[in-house]
Order: structure tokens, then sequence, then C-alpha cells
């Protein structure tokens, strides 16, 4: 039961890290109207404002939470 409830956290983790991130890229280039700098945004620091960066670090802490928990379900029930 605990093997199933981690594995459900962890896909919902990981894919709401990727549509919060997915949302600030949408809202810094909707806002600059600069839709190649999305692109950029993962290598280098683009001006993003608040609410922007916001959803960009809210993203990025569930992002990282569901790769802690991937590795915590792996470590515990190996799939053979």
């Amino acid at each position: 039961m605990l093997q199933a409830t981690m594995g459900f956290v962890e896909v919902i983790l990981l894919v709401t890290g990727v549509l919060f991130i997915a949302k600030s890229m949408f809202l810094y280039a909707r806002r600059t109207k600069d839709w190649s700098g999305v692109a950029v945004m993962v290598i280098k620091r683009v001006g993003m404002d608040a609410h922007e960066y916001r959803w960009y670090r809210f993203g990025v802490s569930c992002f990282v939470v569901g790769v802690i928990v991937r590795i915590v379900n792996m470590i515990f029930w190996p799939q053979l």
C-alpha cells in the first residue's frame, strides 16, 4: 500500500513541478514577448518578475522533492 502511494506521490510531484515551470516560462514569454528567451531560461538568468519567479521556484521545489521521493522509492522497493 505504501509503495503504491509513494509511486503516486512521485508522479504527482514530478508532473506538478514540470507544469509549474512551464507556466512560469509561459508567463515570462507572454510578458516580454520574447518567445526565444524561454529556451535560454534554463541556461542563464533572465529578468523574471516576482510572480513568474514564484511559479518557477515552486516548480523546481516540487520537481526536486519528486526526485527525492523517487530515490527513496527505489531504495526501499527496488523493481527487480
